[in-house]
């Protein structure tokens, strides 16, 4: 039996690779070509957070019950990726305005993973730079104590690294949550090929859901 796998190791090892590159191919096409109630399938609850907004005042996770939530973890001194994922944001907000969702039936919470520098003044500059200003009706930043928000994306998946500089390494990631505070699907939002289109088409098919 070993004579034969040392003579055969690497036919062998080439196919273990064939087989999974046609699994890993056939579980993305299922997922492009699925029905969204399969594609959308709810993975667990989503972790409960107590935070406050830019004004101060404390958000329960509980008090956005009822409408379908984006969920974003980031930092405004991020050098790289927080400012397109943010502009990509303020393309699902415009276009869920149009489809009479936003604030009524959907939201959009922001969370930073570095309060000591995200203080409210500059969580609201860092707004301002988009030329479709995130709207306060339906858009919220929040802010809580550092350890506490790192284990807060830790509890929904999100990798938060603090590096020496003072920067975060993170998982680049929007979250999707349902009403009943189900977690519903992550979308890699460093994947060129996500756009707003497909985010709002998951939102619209949530919103339906009793």
């Amino acid at each position: 039996m070993s004579t034969f796998f040392e003579k055969n190791w690497f036919k062998l090892a080439l196919g273990a690779i064939l087989i999974a590159m046609i699994a890993s191919f056939a579980y993305k096409l299922w997922v492009n070509s699925s029905e969204p109630d399969q594609r959308l399938t709810a993975m667990k609850q989503s972790p409960s957070f107590q935070l406050q907004d830019l004004d101060g005042k404390t958000v329960a996770s509980a008090d956005t019950d009822g409408k379908v939530r984006l969920v974003y973890f980031f930092y405004s001194f991020c050098p790289d990726v927080c400012m397109p994922t943010t502009f990509l944001l303020t393309q699902v907000q415009d276009a869920l305005k149009k489809k009479e969702l936003f604030g009524t039936k959907s939201e959009i919470i922001s969370i930073t993973v570095d309060p000591n520098r995200d203080t409210p003044a500059v969580l609201k500059e860092f707004g301002s730079k988009f030329e479709s200003k995130p709207d306060p009706s339906g858009w919220m930043f929040l802010r809580g104590e550092e350890g506490k928000t790192h284990k807060l994306a830790e509890d929904f998946g999100i990798m938060v690294i603090k590096e020496k500089d003072g920067n975060f390494s993170h998982s680049n990631a929007i979250l999707l949550v349902d009403k009943k505070g189900k977690l519903r699907n992550y979308y890699d939002a460093s994947n060129p090929e996500l756009d707003a289109d497909h985010i709002v088409k998951d939102v619209v098919t949530l919103s339906k859901e009793k």
